[in-house]
């Protein structure tokens, strides 16, 4: 330890040194190499060279690469330290200022070689002393990468070296205070390291903490002392404190810390030095604590001593291992091997050959995980052994042992005495013996036994044997034998009040071993066994008795009776022995019990899963006041395998088994394996609850007889069948399936069915179908494949009462609820037992009216089915069935629906959907439908034998409603939708009744009213036929009422209008016909030829009304009309003869005034052409005048522009005088251009 720290240390020195002597290369120096090696020189004090390249620049930064620096000198001319290539970077500004602050310095590839002189002191101080620039030199970080230090022992003559040296490194000035934290490996073991140092003091001493982490021993060392060189020598001495790291990531109890150690130490190069030290094991609060001193001598002689408790211990010597000794708890290792393990470590202490007596009391021994605790031991030397007065003890587990006897070590070592052990955690003392609690053990509180014993290797004997179980106590004796060679035998003969078989096996366990050939059930076995408790394989009896024997593969029962095993009463006798491949045996059982649901359950339990396991159990309720008797037989003349039989009764059943196996080996999946079984009882619903079904007590077939038989060969598919038969019921399922639990009734199955009326079987199994009660024929024939994943039933054929049916269908087994889907084809359908599987009974059975209770519950709540369902007929609830019906149907438990359906009704195309939905009682409708070229007179009512009406018509509905009763849904209808009329003929409906009419009162002088004209239109009316063009008819329903409003029709003959409504859940009508014949020149103003047609009542035969009204009025009109005519052409007569007298006095008058006329023109007209004469002169005199007048102005104007063309000529003349005297007075120059005016042109002014 001590070298390996002085070399960790000495070469982190080393390094440390080194990085001072390259900080200084900034502080005074311009030929860098040579400054560098003369100052490096002086502050390491020795010899440094520069073998390598030397880079360096000032800007951006300054920055120094050196190769190949060495240090100091070997005698064989090899340096003490060399490195392959150191860099750093340094600030600007500081180095200017004088100080070095460097701020990144990388160290490559160092080697140290450290030397311990013969006089133990460092060949590294010897020499020049070192200066060093402490507070010029700031180093923030410094890498040290790949170092190798050779660390070399002269006094020992041992080498130690250092490799993979890696540290991060920082500093504030070369003296310190320094940080250094790196990893290495000491001679192939690697570990981490941190230190962290002050600044010397002023006698040299430095202060330093020290962290040493190894890689493969999980333990931290903190070293905080002071380090300083007494005669040349290192010698460092402090506190220390150690503690164990929990690197695996394992959670340990809350309080409860590894091993610490603290204490004080000192380090010379000779020795390992604590003083004293106290370490603490276990919890924080309850440690085992360990005082004392301990000295590590490394020098020429090394030696080691080891004081505690003021004892001293030679660890070495225990034992014989040394330090490769193990701790940890081998969890293979039974208390019995344990004991001769410590008997051995025993056997190893020389015994005094003198008469004495040895005590020892400690609290508490840890080894590994294993604490023993108040330890006190009286001993008395005894020539080849020990004489123990008294031995205590506490185990784990809260375990106290005491012993008293004689223990021989030489030979065979032996124990005679007394022994108690009890422990008062059963589960922690079985989890440091076995390394894993039995769930046998983890049951008891407490436990442990009380002997006279006697323990050799080959033989354990227990007379006078206590053992304590939890609250059981049992009392008999315990002789175990284990000679070379033979089979272990073991007599035990125990009584008590309760007896936990499993415990009892697992202590006995712990004591005996688990190693192969120690385990309990491989000795010979001699047990007699009562208890009134008895408690086996997890399964709890009272009032048990056994004496069983087991020896060489042979187990012998002579006596078993339970009075009680999960309510049942059991008893057996037998004998069994052999092995697989050779065996034979037999034996006889009784089983009675009341109610056997408490032994299924415990079955279930303990025995492999099954699902007949699981339906057993559920139905056991069905097995009530079961007593049966058996035969069991292994082997044999017949060569059986094994062969059990059963007979009995129970719930009034009679019960017969038969199970045989061809050979053991079927155990394992080979061989043949049958089994028939048979019930019989007169209460069919019991039969079927004992087949696993969940039957109502409801009375169905009498004297029911169900037989099951399998036979299966190795791992293969079984051939099964079932059958059951009453004298007006069977039912056959045969085929193969797997019987295997995994993959249970997987396989192929042809299933049959026939009852003369399955009503009965539908109510006792719970399944209520709409309509029922009145009894069902049925037949069913189908071929059903089953998997892990589904059911599928092939080829389903057969009728329900006269409905035939035929298809497939597809289970889904993994669905949380029945899921199927598949094909269905019915010979009829009724839309109305459709329904009621939804809403329940839609009709009140009284009244036969929509019924207004509450709906029920869907007949099938947890179903899921897709079906593609076709039927000859489906009968939607209204006049006529579909034919060809298909669909697709969905039903969800609470909905159902049928979409995408097709089929033909009424000589039509149909299609469209339906859903029928209840949600917790309310109920929701919806449909949508479309028909396209129905016949109309299957729909419409008769009138005379005849439909009413004949054509072609098309619908296109769509409606939805809900509530909670059925009436509620009805009356809720809402929607709309469209009836489309081709050309439509209309019995009694005669358009062109008006001119018969006419021609039938016209003659009539009576005055017309309603009672005379009402049977004249009726008669006309029906004596005809109505032939109108198509129509659409678009109507809205409201409240279960569906509307048509101003629905009008056109013909030559007459208009006709129509309104009206049908209130659909009480299919009762109320309408009216408006027909407004057309009069053509029969017109008259203020009256209409109309009649009006009322219809009301039931849908299927309303009754018809008519109103004359407008029409007699209009009647009476056309007579009040003829009668003024009449009169009107009398009194046109004496008009005409006053008017023609008048018209002779006319003429005579007129003639008169026209020759009055004559003349008056005559002379008017001399009058007016005097006139013309007299305006002409007058004309010409005014046009004379103007012209002179014109003239004078003229002849003024000429004169007046005359006497300005003289003006203006003066003027220019005396113009023109002037400026030619003014140009006689300037006389120009000799040889001057002559500007003079160009003469004058007759009539031409020229400018001035």
């Amino acid at each position: 330890m001590v070298g390996r720290f002085l070399v960790f240390l000495g070469g982190v020195i080393v390094v440390a040194l080194f990085v001072a002597l390259l900080a200084p290369l900034f502080i005074d120096w311009t030929d860098f190499r040579k400054n560098f090696e003369d100052q490096a020189s002086r502050i390491i004090g020795k010899k440094v060279v520069v073998h390598g390249a030397v880079d360096a620049r000032l800007l951006p930064f300054p920055s120094v690469t050196l190769h190949d620096v060495r240090v100091g000198q070997e005698l064989d001319g090899s340096p003490l330290v060399q490195v392959e290539q150191f860099s750093m970077d340094a600030e600007l500004a500081p180095f200017l200022s004088g100080e070095a602050l460097i701020f990144d310095m990388r160290v490559v590839n160092p080697k140290v070689k450290l030397r311990l002189l013969k006089d133990g002191t460092l060949d590294w101080t010897r020499g020049s002393q070192p200066e060093i620039p402490a507070r010029t030199v700031v180093l923030e970080n410094v890498h040290v990468s790949g170092g190798d230090v050779q660390f070399i022992d002269d006094q020992s003559g041992r080498s130690r070296h250092v490799t993979g040296l890696n540290a991060e490194m920082s500093a504030k000035s070369l003296a310190g205070p320094w940080r250094i934290e790196g990893d290495a490996a000491l001679d192939g073991a690697h570990g981490n390291f941190t230190i962290a140092s002050n600044q010397p003091d002023e006698n040299g001493i430095l202060r330093m903490r020290t962290r040493l982490q190894p890689e493969k021993q999980p333990v931290t060392v903190d070293l905080d002392g002071e380090l300083k060189l007494v005669d040349r020598r290192p010698n460092y001495q402090g506190t220390v404190s150690a503690s164990i790291e929990n690197r695996d990531g394992k959670k340990t109890a809350k309080g409860d810390l590894p091993p610490r150690l603290k204490g004080k130490f000192e380090l010379t190069n000779e020795s390992v030095r604590i003083p004293e030290y106290r370490l603490e094991v276990g919890a924080v609060d309850d440690p085992y604590v360990v005082t004392g001193e301990a000295t590590l001598d490394t020098g020429s002689k090394p030696q080691f001593l080891l004081i505690a408790n003021g004892q001293q211990i030679d660890v070495n010597r225990i034992g014989n291992q040394g330090a490769n000794g193990k701790t940890t708890r081998d969890a293979g290792l039974s208390a019995r091997q344990r004991l001769n393990a410590l008997i051995q470590i025993v056997s190893q202490v020389p015994v005094p050959q003198v008469p004495g007596k040895a005590s020892v009391r400690l609290p508490a021994i840890v080894a590994g995980d294993t604490t023993i605790r108040d330890i006190q031991l009286d001993v008395q030397p005894a020539g080849s052994g020990w004489t123990i007065d008294n031995a205590v003890g506490t185990l784990p587990g809260r375990t106290q042992v005491e012993g008293q006897g004689k223990l021989n070590l030489q030979g065979q070592p032996s124990f005679v005495g007394q022994m108690t052990v009890a422990s008062n955690q059963p589960t922690g003392l079985a989890a440091w013996l076995a390394g894993s609690v039995d769930p046998a053990i983890r049951q008891l509180r407490q436990a442990g036994f009380s002997a006279d014993v006697s323990l050799t290797h080959d033989r354990q004997t227990f007379d006078n044997l206590e053992i304590a179980v939890g609250q059981a106590t049992l009392k008999g004796r315990l002789d175990r034998q284990a000679a070379a060679n033979q089979t272990p035998t073991l007599n035990v003969a125990l009584a008590g009040d309760a007896l936990d078989l499993d415990a009892l096996r697992a202590l006995t366990g712990l004591l005996t071993g688990q190693d192969a050939g120690d385990n309990v059930l491989d000795h010979k076995i001699t047990a007699r066994l009562k208890a009134d408790k008895f408690t086996a394989f997890g399964v709890e009896a009272a009032d048990v008795e056994t004496n069983f024997t087991i020896a060489d593969g042979a187990l012998a029962v002579e006596k078993l009776a339970v009075k009680n095993l999960a309510g049942a009463e059991v008893t057996a006798t037998g004998r069994a022995e052999g092995s697989l491949l050779d065996y034979k045996g037999s034996g006889e059982i009784t089983f009675k019990s009341a109610d056997p649901g408490s032994f299924f359950t415990m079955l279930k339990q303990h025995l492999p899963q099954h699902p007949v396991m699981d339906r057993l159990v559920r139905n056991a309720a069905w097995y009530t006041n079961t007593a049966l008797r058996g035969a069991l037989t292994l082997g044999g003349d017949e060569g059986d395998g094994l062969t059990l039989t059963l007979a009995g009764v129970s719930n009034g059943s009679r019960v017969n088994l038969d199970y045989r196996m061809s050979d053991l080996l079927a155990l394992t999946g080979k061989g043949t394996t049958s089994l028939e079984a048979t019930l019989e009882n007169s209460v069919t619903s019991i039969l079927f609850g004992q087949a696993g079904l969940d039957p109502l007590p409801v009375e169905a077939d009498a004297n029911g007889r169900m037989t099951l038989k399998v036979q299966a060969e190795g791992t293969e598919p079984a051939d099964a069948q079932l059958t059951f038969a009453t004298d007006r019921t069977s039912f056959t399922a045969g085929g193969k399936v797997d019987v295997r639990p995994q993959a249970f009734m997987n396989g192929q199955l042809a299933v049959s069915l026939e009852s003369a009326d399955l009503d009965p079987y539908l109510v006792m199994n719970g399944i209520a179908v709409p309509q029922m009660g009145t009894g069902l024929p049925f037949k069913l024939t189908t071929n059903a494949t089953i998997d892990g994943d589904k059911i599928a039933f092939a080829d389903v054929a057969g009728h329900a009462a006269d409905n035939e049916f035929s298809g497939a269908l597809t289970v889904d087994r993994k669905a949380e609820k029945t899921t199927a889907s598949g094909a269905l084809a019915l010979s009829k359908a009724d839309a109305v037992w459709l329904g009621e599987a939804i809403y329940g009974p839609m009709t009140d059975a009284a009244t036969g009216n929509l019924s207004a209770g509450a709906l029920g519950l869907p007949v099938f709540k947890d179903m899921d089915v897709s079906l593609k369902l076709s039927a000859k007929e489906f009968w939607p609830g209204w006049s006529g069935a579909i034919s060809d019906f298909t669909s697709d149907v969905a039903y969800r438990g609470d909905e159902l629906q049928l979409n995408n359906i097709k089929g033909g009704w009424d000589g039509g195309s149909l299609d469209g959907s339906l859903l029928f939905t209840n949600a917790n009682g309310t109920g929701f409708f919806q449909t949508k439908l479309a028909l396209a070229n129905a016949d109309l007179a299957a729909v419409v009512w008769p009138r005379d034998g005849a439909p009413v009406a004949s054509g072609k018509f098309g619908l296109g509905l769509s409606m939805e409603a809900s509530g909670k009763s059925m009436k509620d849904i009805a009356g809720s209808l809402n929607g709309s939708g469209e009836l489309r009329l081709g050309e439509t003929s209309v019995r009694g409906l005669n358009l062109g009744m008006l001119a018969p009419l006419l021609a039938a009162t016209d003659p009539m002088q009576d005055q017309l009213n309603a009672g005379k004209v009402h049977p004249i239109v009726e008669t006309l009316l029906n004596n005809g036929e109505a032939k109108l063009p198509p129509t659409a008819i678009p109507f809205n329903v409201t409240d279960g009422v569906l509307r048509f409003q101003n629905v009008s029709v056109t013909t030559d003959q007459a208009k006709v209008v129509g309104n009206g409504q049908i209130d659909l859940p009480q299919e009762r009508i109320n309408a009216s016909l408006n027909i407004a014949l057309n009069p053509g020149g029969e017109v008259l103003p203020g009256a209409e030829p109309a009649i009006r047609l009322d219809f009301s009542g039931l849908l299927a035969s309303p009754g018809r009304t008519m109103d004359v009204t407008d029409i007699t009025g209009f009647l009476s009109l056309r007579a009040f009309e003829r009668e003024r005519r009449r009169v009107e052409r009398l009194q046109s007569n004496v008009l005409e003869k006053q008017r023609l007298r008048r018209e002779v006095a006319l003429f005579k008058f007129n003639d008169l005034e026209r020759q009055k006329a004559v003349a008056f023109e005559a002379q008017q007209q001399a009058e007016e052409e005097r006139l013309r004469d007299l305006a002409a002169a007058q004309a010409e005199r005014e046009r004379q005048a103007a012209e002179a007048k014109a003239k004078a102005e003229a002849e003024a104007k000429a004169k007046a522009d005359a006497a300005a063309r003289v003006k203006a000529a003066e003027e220019k003349a005396a113009a023109d005088a002037a400026r030619r005297a003014q140009e006689q007075l300037s006389v120009p120059p000799e040889n001057s251009l002559n500007f003079e005016p160009v003469p004058g042109l007759p009539g031409v002014q020229m400018p001035q």
